[in-house]
């Protein structure tokens, strides 16, 4: 676990443009509808679209405020980064350690969705071994993605995002003009009440995390990095969009009863009573599409989570290791193996856990960012700010708030399955931290903690 210092570490390298971040963004945080929505109706019914236009409402705040410090600090690390300029190396290891949390189970997540969707398909009698047989064949063929060069990995999840986005819009359009679609199926909005839809916004933060990933290809684009805001904003209203349709969508073309009788593939069954077999494997390849390109993205994001750990110490210095195609391959190997773990010990109530999972760990890196902007505005006020977030400190404190309530709201919905992931991934990371602290002991002179002034 030898140190190096910044200076001697290895550099990334990358020419990802506009429209290949604004696709990584977009792409990370649109999630396989096909296999979700059943369970978005079954929190709030339709209200559901309520609650994603609130809670994408909370996430513009948020996502202004990850724009002003990546001006700041044009690095790759986003809220790891951030959280230890403003707080400190402790407190940066347990934000980092909760944004691997979502971005883990999340490829975890996205990778069983994918089988089964593959199975709903073509193989309808595979049972949970098959799902996780195929959920690590799929998995293993990112990490071999992961070997190739960023501008490849972003090539491809380009051109994945462009079909997917195609198959989804032509599915909405020819939808709402079928015969069988109205808006009086949208009633009771509010199926489940208000707590319903409190809950339904609060889980739905999930569903818009990933635009946090921009920051962490901070040091491999060739746009501005004081325009990242606009990448990260027009991502979380282009998600919003998407979101809102399809809920009305469906909804129109079923009331919440028959929803809820079918047992998940929403929109492909509503697809298939509406024009026959073709739409509805045409919207399962535009899914798979969205589930490649979120687990691309997540996979990338994450190991650039921990390159910037331990180039700062916080984490072993074998992770700054690049391979001949500039990629952290030590940290791929790490996430890969963590991914496996989550797949093999999911179970057959993987979406709740899983989902649950993914939605505290962002929500605790959102909030612990946001707190970290409000500190960062006082401690450094005269540090250069390409781009200064509308509101200054009023809108970290929003942003802040909003956290909170989503992290409350969250907790509260945790099975004991989920205890027991959370619990257990906690226990793995505070082993690490021991192992970290016993490793600097053992080599202070390697282990230099600098001032704030020096950092910055």
């Amino acid at each position: 676990m030898c140190a190096t210092t910044n200076e001697s570490a290895p550099k990334l390298q990358g020419q990802l443009g506009w429209w290949y971040l604004y696709a990584m963004a977009f792409h990370s945080i649109i999630g396989p509808y096909l296999v979700m929505s059943r369970f978005w109706y079954s929190v709030a019914g339709p209200s559901i679209a309520l609650s994603f236009l609130v809670t994408g409402a909370i996430c513009i705040p948020i996502g202004l405020c990850y724009g002003e410090m990546t001006a700041m600090f044009p690095k790759v690390g986003g809220s790891f980064m951030y959280v230890y300029k403003a707080f400190g190396r402790e407190s940066s290891y347990w934000v980092a350690w909760s944004l691997l949390l979502a971005y883990l189970s999340l490829m975890a997540f996205m990778t069983n969705a994918f089988a089964s969707i593959v199975e709903y398909f073509w193989f309808p009698t595979a049972d949970i071994t098959a799902t996780i047989i195929f959920s690590l064949i799929i998995l293993l063929a990112v990490f071999a993605l992961m070997t190739r060069s960023i501008n490849i990995g972003a090539g491809v999840n380009f051109a994945i995002w462009s079909f997917g986005m195609f198959c989804s819009i032509v599915w909405i359009i020819l939808m709402v003009s079928s015969s069988g679609w109205t808006a009086a199926n949208w009633q009771p909005f509010f199926a489940f009440g208000t707590s319903g839809f409190i809950t339904g916004t609060a889980l739905m933060i999930t569903m818009y995390f990933g635009f946090e990933l921009i920051p962490q290809f901070a040091e491999e684009c060739n746009y501005p990095h004081e325009k990242h805001w606009n990448i990260m904003t027009a991502a979380i209203v282009s998600a919003m969009a998407l979101y809102i349709a399809v809920v009305l969508t469906e909804n129109g073309a079923m009331n919440l009863t028959g929803l809820l009788s079918y047992p998940n593939f929403l929109a492909a069954i509503l697809a298939q009573n509406a024009y026959g077999t073709w739409l509805a494997v045409l919207i399962g390849l535009g899914n798979i599409a969205i589930l490649m390109g979120c687990i691309i993205g997540f996979f990338l994001g994450s190991a650039r989570v921990m390159y910037s750990m331990a180039r700062d110490k916080v984490f072993p210095t074998i992770f700054l290791k690049l391979s001949k195609k500039n990629q952290p391959w030590v940290a791929n190997i790490l996430i890969f193996l963590v991914a496996v773990f989550f797949i093999l010990n999911a179970g057959s109530n993987w979406i709740v856990d899983l989902y649950t999972m993914m939605a505290i760990g962002i929500a605790i890196a959102y909030t612990a960012t946001c707190a970290a902007f409000i500190r960062l505005r006082y401690t450094i006020p005269d540090h250069p700010r390409p781009w200064r977030t509308p509101g200054g400190v009023g809108m970290g404190v929003v942003a802040t708030i909003a956290g909170l309530v989503i992290i409350y709201y969250v907790f509260y919905f945790f099975l004991w399955s989920t205890w027991v992931l959370f619990i257990l991934y906690f226990v793995i990371g505070f082993v690490v931290r021991i192992l970290l602290y016993w490793d600097e002991k053992r080599h202070p002179e390697q282990f230099v903690r600098e001032a704030l002034a020096d950092k910055i």
